[in-house]
């Protein structure tokens, strides 16, 4: 669970590490604070059988847990009971993750998917029933541009918005594939659905178009909108809350507003995310590039400087 100030607190099994809280106690029945990852803006986080993964605003990712696999990336089978850093996805420009019971799979901006870990259902889509120990790009989507991917038990499914079709891979014991075929699918193929119009959604201002696709072990649920909306993440600073800060602040909204302030200044997770470099500079965020755009903090120093009201609270 990520709150809105951007801090990760996990609980429960933990046979295998997956809490990420670097303790051998197999169950913690209370939230827990995963302090390896304090301080690093959040974008998304994903729990599979007993693996966790998170990705950051600037696409780095994080894996940890159970590995017997290689479901966490890191080109090996020893579990994690800390996140740990995929460097193979380095500069991958990741903006999304799902995990499965076994393995895992990576969107990145551009749409292509990366996949890992148990491959014995085909669920890994590389046309093989191998485990993979480090990400590797499902060749069958190349060029497909994806725009959502999720894991079940042991299959996968994406979503190619030109074509408005959803792809299914991996087992199809129970008909999760959606459609009748062999035991498993080691290939992406589009669904048998109504939700595969085959009808592109592009150049259409009012459309309907499957903005989530999520699915549990067996089943899958696809949400339609026919506006484009996105999910809730932790609190970052943009600049016309800033001008509402400054007009705002002898208002009645200055309770509220100093709520909101305090809330992002207080938080290392926020103010890093507030604050990062624009045109996808931030995705080369390392040891080296702090992915912090230092002319646009300066630019927000010197607006609130001008608000006293305002800059004694940050």
């Amino acid at each position: 669970s990520v709150r809105e100030g951007g801090k990760l607190f996990a609980w429960g099994q933990n046979a295998h590490g997956q809490l990420g809280v670097r303790s051998q106690t197999t169950l913690i029945p209370q939230p827990q604070l995963v302090e390896r990852l304090q301080g690093i803006s959040l974008a998304r986080i994903a729990a599979g059988g007993a693996h966790s993964a998170a990705v950051s605003l600037s696409g780095a990712v994080y894996s940890w847990g159970k590995n017997d696999f290689g479901q966490l990336g890191l080109g090996d089978t020893k579990d994690r009971n800390y996140p740990s850093y995929v460097g193979a996805l380095e500069h991958w420009k990741t903006v999304f993750i799902s995990c499965g019971a076994d393995h895992t799979a990576v969107l990145s901006k551009e749409g292509l998917v990366c996949t890992f870990g148990a491959g014995g259902a085909g669920q890994l889509g590389h046309n093989s029933t191998r485990n993979e120990l480090t990400p590797r790009v499902v060749a069958e989507l190349w060029g497909a541009r994806v725009s959502q991917v999720a894991c079940g038990r042991q299959h996968t499914l994406v979503y190619v918005p030109s074509l408005d079709k959803v792809y299914s891979f991996g087992s199809d014991e129970e008909g999760q594939l959606g459609d009748e075929r062999q035991p498993n699918q080691l290939i992406p193929l589009p669904i048998n659905s109504p939700v595969n119009t085959g009808e592109s959604s592009q150049g259409n201002d009012y459309c309907r178009c499957v903005k989530s696709i999520f699915t549990c072990n067996l089943s899958n649920i696809f949400m339609h909108f026919t506006q484009d909306s996105d999910l809730n993440g932790i609190a970052t600073l943009k600049d016309k809350d800033v001008d509402t800060w400054i007009s705002n602040s002898s208002s009645q909204q200055w309770e509220s507003i100093k709520k909101n302030v305090r809330l992002i200044f207080s938080s290392e997770a926020c103010i890093n995310g507030s604050f990062l470099e624009k045109r996808d500079k931030h995705f080369k965020t390392s040891k080296e590039f702090s992915g912090v755009d230092m002319s646009e903090v300066q630019h927000f120093y010197e607006k609130i400087s001008k608000k006293r009201k305002v800059f004694q609270e940050v």
